[in-house]
């Protein structure tokens, strides 16, 4: 059975890999959802300030929310150890992953891995300068004194920004958004992966 298991995800055995991901997936589809719907209600009732009437807290929180979930995607497609490797090849294959894809990120994968560490790291030599610890709003270049920001997105260039690590966030919505799609098929034709390739989809705005 191990022999077996080393070369590929046993039939039975693929539908615990696909919820297992559909969870991951649908929370990270949720959050890109709620941040269309918060901007383009904001910008519609606020045309003139639309950026200095968007819910910082809940933006911030949501698009995090994809960093987070998109990194725990990631690991599936791409295993720490190299002994889980023929399953990440498998999984590749299956979602038409490429080699590409925004969720190769390290940056991404470290994102969710020992959080409270990277927090003692970034503030161990001292902060100076202004602190932000939540921002939204335009991207700004430097004017003097430092700025430093814990949260932010910058609703312009579409970065979000997490302990001085920034994220290109459309390409991860866009890639999780087409993951979801084909989870959800799969789940709904009997659990069973099923290779596909990797086409562009509508992105979904952000």
């Amino acid at each position: 059975m191990s022999e077996f298991h080393a070369q590929a995800i046993w039939p039975p055995y693929e539908a615990f890999y696909i919820r297992s991901m559909l969870f991951n997936a649908e929370s990270a589809a949720r959050s890109v959802l709620q941040v269309n719907i918060v901007m383009h209600v904001v910008m519609e009732n606020s045309p003139e300030d639309s950026v200095s009437a968007l819910p910082t807290q809940y933006l911030l929180t949501e698009l995090q929310n994809i960093i987070v979930q998109a990194g725990a995607l990631s690991r599936y497609f791409w295993p720490v150890r190299s002994a889980h490797e023929w399953r990440g090849a498998q999984l590749r294959k299956a979602f038409g992953i490429l080699g590409d894809s925004p969720l190769r990120s390290r940056d991404l994968r470290n994102a969710i891995e020992h959080f409270d560490e990277k927090l003692d790291r970034y503030l161990e030599n001292g902060v100076v300068g202004q602190v932000l610890p939540e921002f939204v709003g335009l991207s700004r270049e430097p004017e003097g004194v430092p700025v430093h920001l814990f949260r932010a997105y910058y609703v312009d260039t579409g970065i979000f920004e997490l302990l001085g690590k920034r994220y290109e966030v459309q390409p991860l919505a866009t890639e999780v958004t087409r993951i979801h799609e084909q989870l959800k098929k799969m789940d709904g034709e009997g659990g069973r992966l099923q290779q596909r390739d990797a086409k562009k989809k509508k992105r979904p705005d952000l």
